[in-house]
């Protein structure tokens, strides 16, 4: 099948990623699926062959934000880290997030984004995570340079896998208050008994804000990273960040294989 599936428009693969929802009931899969494979008989197809089907010409065929996201995940699935799917900041939403030792941020400009946005994303990011990168298509690697900080790292997606271009450097101008910003109040409270932002910022370090920052956001992505981490291989790729989120038992949405 992947040699059929890998004939697609890269075009109607972009708009079949769009409206894919992991949730579609076997008929709507099975009908969306013959009006492009007009030639297959798929009614004796399970619900997880018809999902395996959207994730071949996902995969092969477009490759955008979900494709990209299924490389990080490949990439940093390890028992001793942690990572989070779109993290919202104080003025965007990252796409992808690694906690360890560090806090690392992933912007994802994928080869069918444009960099419109970028700027004002490297601003947030920058007052917030100690390394930060853009994983880019290969078209965007000469105009990238244009608009990133020098200690900003790249990954490029090139033949299908991830390559680092440029090592991130550690960020000097991380902004505490930004940082406290993007903690709950019962976050706040739980670890500097307060919830008043100027009261922490007069009594804490900003050393102390980031190693604390770090923790709590290890802490709160821990065990939906650890669900994935467990259950990977019984997730299709173009599903992970969904899997991520929802932390369901993958047979229960796809039934039996």
């Amino acid at each position: 099948m992947d040699a059929i599936t890998s004939e697609i428009s890269q075009q109607f693969a972009m708009e079949l990623a769009r409206t894919y929802n992991v949730l579609a009931s076997t008929n709507t899969l099975r009908k969306v699926l013959s009006s492009v494979f007009t030639k297959i008989d798929l009614a004796s197809y399970t619900k997880f062959q018809l999902h395996s089907l959207f994730n071949e010409i996902i995969l092969n065929n477009y490759s955008g934000e979900l494709f990209v996201k299924s490389l990080l995940v490949d990439y940093f699935i390890q028992e001793d880290v942690v990572a989070a799917f779109e993290i919202k900041t104080n003025n965007c939403r990252l796409d992808f997030l690694q906690v360890n030792g560090s806090t690392i941020s992933y912007e994802i400009k994928s080869a069918v984004d444009n960099l419109q946005k970028l700027k004002r994303q490297i601003e947030d990011y920058t007052e917030l995570f100690e390394y930060n990168y853009v994983v880019i298509g290969k078209n965007h690697q000469f105009n990238i340079r244009k608009e990133l900080p020098k200690k900003y790292g790249i990954f490029i997606v090139e033949k299908g896998k991830l390559r680092e271009k440029r090592k991130a450097l550690k960020n000097s101008l991380i902004n505490p208050k930004s940082q406290l910003s993007i903690f709950t109040k019962k976050e706040l409270i739980d670890n500097f008994n307060s919830s008043k932002m100027y009261r922490i910022l007069k009594e804490f370090s900003a050393n102390k804000i980031n190693i604390t920052f770090r923790e709590v956001l290890k802490r709160r992505y821990y065990k939906k990273w650890q669900f994935l981490f467990n259950n990977k291989d019984e997730i299709l790729p173009v599903d992970y960040q969904y899997f991520y989120h929802h932390n369901i038992t993958p047979s229960i949405i796809y039934g039996q294989r």
